[in-house]
């Protein structure tokens, strides 16, 4: 499941928020800060909602040389049916 556009929607929100609250402050340093947390949270209430928790420890880790053979062979190569 792709949860990127709910993702890009709290960070937009989050610092559409921290500027309106904040006009003076024009620096994205700061305004990223809030645009991260809302990041991490939907993220959190996603994974915990479709009962990713912990989960990672399965995840196995692929070097770039290999992903870069697995692309080149076209392993990787998208199927559409």
């Amino acid at each position: 499941i792709n949860i990127d556009t709910d993702i890009r929607m709290a960070m937009t929100g989050a610092v559409r928020k921290f500027q309106a609250e904040n006009p003076d402050k024009f620096d994205m340093r700061e305004w990223m800060k809030p645009a991260r947390e809302a990041a991490k949270a939907i993220c959190k209430q996603r994974y915990l909602e479709f009962g990713c928790e912990g989960q990672g420890a399965k995840i196995k880790g692929v070097p770039l040389p290999a992903m870069a053979e697995k692309y080149a062979k076209g392993e990787l190569a998208q199927v559409v049916n």
